[in-house]
């Protein structure tokens, strides 16, 4: 798995936007870094409905997965920022 596109944006509580390639060749296309009060997280690409709901565009069952793709996430996340500063 690795990271195509990576944009620091500052969209509401929304700090990175993420384009990820996973070892099979699918990129998948907008996760976003969100900061929360409980700190950062990744949060799935997403579309809005009709009726204003958003729904995930992809689901991660694995849990090992999950945590595989926000820690390569966030690490960016954090290195990225830091380099910003």
């Amino acid at each position: 798995m690795e990271i195509v596109s990576f944009r620091i944006v500052n969209i509401g509580k929304i700090r990175a936007i993420v384009d990820v390639r996973t070892s099979e060749g699918f990129i998948i296309r907008g996760f976003k870094v969100i900061e929360s009060d409980n700190g950062f997280f990744v949060g799935m690409p997403s579309e809005r409905t009709k009726s204003g709901k958003y729904i995930d565009l992809v689901r991660i069952e694995d849990h090992n997965l999950r945590e595989m793709l926000e820690s390569v996430i966030l690490d960016a996340y954090q290195e990225k920022a830091k380099n910003t500063s």
